[in-house]
């Protein structure tokens, strides 16, 4: 029966999924014929566990009448269940070819003198603003910003594009700049007549065309290109957010939502980490006032070196309401709720993905959720997640899901089977589509900058990176298997790249320090620097470290 529920739902999930937002192609047409021969069987399941139970409501009481009722009946569950999961099966399959064509259509070209202006606009103002350039296969980069103090996410930017020519070796010539901030750069709201203008200002009477600027979100009101949080591509090793990189925590998650059955899941919507936002502070005093539907369960990055017991543990994690600094929860344990909450944080919530393989509903609060990640564009409300407008609104939905529990264990398995096939090679699978269609719409031929870094493995980014030897000890993987061309077997290692690319390069004094007033005005005074693991050189020049360097990072 309840296989049958679940095709149902799934079924009607479906359809909306498919439903053709343009015309569709040769490819779009044969998924649709599939996913129709699908939904036929699934009709004749269902007519026919209707059948059976007319049969069984008339009061048929024969045996042979009884036994040929059992018999269509498990018939129909068992078509039911394979039904279903050949339903899940289509919500497995990413179409990155439509997304990256929805993202792409404002640019059907690509001047050099948009990316110049898109150094421009990230250049000084964002923590991290770098061009890469694939010419003949390789990587090449030049950073225009790459903050000192947080060197131990400088790779994570670049790491999307190394991982990806590795998986695609095919990848085009191309030439992109990368800006490393939360939000997009790139405006564009015509209902909003004082940034309008600043933009016409900006980009058309200044005769200067709009930058073609990759950034980690976008949104309608901007013309931003979608590039990969940082939050994909975390360290290895041991860092201050602890979270693994998405390659090792993906199966680490898989593993642990599917390990909670929906029948032991907890029926309320829960939160677990930081109320720093304005919208949090108000989910939190919904959840307050909702105690029966909702549990907010405050916690700070600080907080785990002084909380040190589970919330199940101390008996908090059925109490529903505000509970503040008392307890942590595992992801498995996030994953014992039946509904999970999404909502606006500092900047933007980034743990959407991770929700979604709990094969909990994932509500959705729009409220302050101005940008999206880019797989977000190949997720639909209803379908894989549940939204609502305002934390208000949390209460009644869990009480009307409580209603319709198997439309809800649909989404969830929708969810979580979307997300599932989201790994390390889904991710790369996206970077190779994006850039393939964008290197089609170049309107010049790449070669790489004068000073721009070869890189060819992770290490050479943690090199490139490091602010001392003690630092680079910490973060380097020694793992040669992460370069786009790897060293012949039996080859002799040595330094300063051991396999990889790495020649002793460093960023620039100018992109790793605000040199405003107000905050580090001297820092690259070249006599006395704020550090000697910087590059004084000119722009067009290899940036080698300062020459008073005691590391000697070309021979090291």
């Amino acid at each position: 029966m309840k296989a049958m529920g679940i095709a149902a739902a799934l079924a009607l999930m479906l359809a909306f999924t498919l439903w053709p937002r343009s015309q569709p192609s040769v490819d779009q047409v044969a998924q649709l014929r599939y996913a129709n021969a699908v939904l036929q069987r699934r009709i004749d399941a269902l007519e026919s566990q209707v059948r059976v139970r007319a049969d069984q409501a008339c009061g048929s009481s024969s045996s042979s009448s009884s036994s040929s009722s059992r018999s269509s009946s498990s018939i129909g569950s068992n078509n039911a269940t394979a039904s279903a999961g050949a339903l899940l099966d289509v919500h497995r399959r990413w179409d990155w070819r439509a997304i990256v064509d929805d993202f792409l259509r404002p640019w059907p070209a690509v001047s050099r003198e948009q990316l110049d202006t898109a150094v421009a606009a990230c250049n000084g103002s964002a923590m991290y603003c770098q061009r890469f350039q694939v010419h003949n296969g390789q990587l090449y980069i030049t950073d225009y910003a790459a903050i000192f103090f947080d060197r131990h996410y400088a790779p994570a930017r670049v790491l999307p594009l190394l991982d990806t020519l590795r998986r695609h070796p095919g990848l085009p010539n191309l030439d992109i700049v990368v800006a490393g901030n939360d939000e997009p750069r790139v405006h564009s709201v015509p209902g909003d007549r004082k940034q309008w203008l600043r933009t016409c200002e900006r980009y058309c009477t200044a005769g200067q065309p709009p930058p073609a600027l990759f950034s980690s979100t976008t949104n309608r009101a901007s013309l931003d290109l979608p590039w990969l949080d940082f939050a994909w591509f975390f360290p290895k090793r041991p860092h201050k957010l602890r979270t693994p990189p998405w390659a090792v925590l993906h199966p680490q998650l898989v593993a642990a939502g599917g390990r909670v059955a929906w029948a032991a899941k907890i029926e309320l919507a829960m939160h677990t980490g930081n109320v720093g936002s304005t919208q949090r502070k108000v989910l939190s005093s919904v959840a307050k006032a909702s105690p029966t539907e909702m549990l907010i369960n405050e916690l700070f990055i600080g907080d785990h070196a002084k909380i040190t017991q589970r919330c199940v543990e101390r008996g908090l994690h059925r109490t529903g309401g505000f509970q503040q600094h008392k307890c942590f929860m595992t992801f498995e344990d996030q994953c014992s709720y039946k509904y999970l909450l999404n909502s606006a944080s500092i900047g933007y919530a980034n743990k959407f993905k991770s929700l979604l393989l709990c094969g909990s509903v994932v509500l959705y609060v729009r409220d302050g959720m101005r940008h999206k990640e880019f797989y977000e564009l190949g997720l639909l409300p209803g379908v894989h997640y549940v939204a609502v407008d305002r934390a208000q609104d949390v209460p009644a939905m869990v009480r009307w899901l409580r209603k319709n529990d198997e439309y809800a264990r649909a989404v969830g398995q929708a969810g979580r089977a979307r997300m599932t096939s989201l790994g390390a090679g889904g991710l790369a699978d996206f970077i190779a589509e994006l850039l393939t269609q964008y290197s089609r719409r170049q309107q010049f031929a790449v070669k790489p900058q004068p000073g721009a870094v070869l890189i060819e493995c992770e290490d050479d980014l943690w090199r490139h990176y490091a602010l001392s030897r003690g630092w680079l000890a910490n973060y380097l993987t020694r793992d040669n298997g992460t370069c786009v061309h790897r060293p012949a077997a039996g080859a002799k290692l040595g330094p300063p790249g051991w396999g990889g690319s790495y020649r002793g390069s460093k960023p620039r004094c100018y992109a790793s320090h605000d040199r405003n007033p107000g905050a580090q005005p001297h820092a690259c005074d070249f006599e006395s620097p704020y550090s000697m693991s910087e590059s004084f050189e000119p722009d067009g020049q290899w940036p080698r470290a300062h020459p008073k360097s005691v590391d000697g990072w070309h021979q090291w």
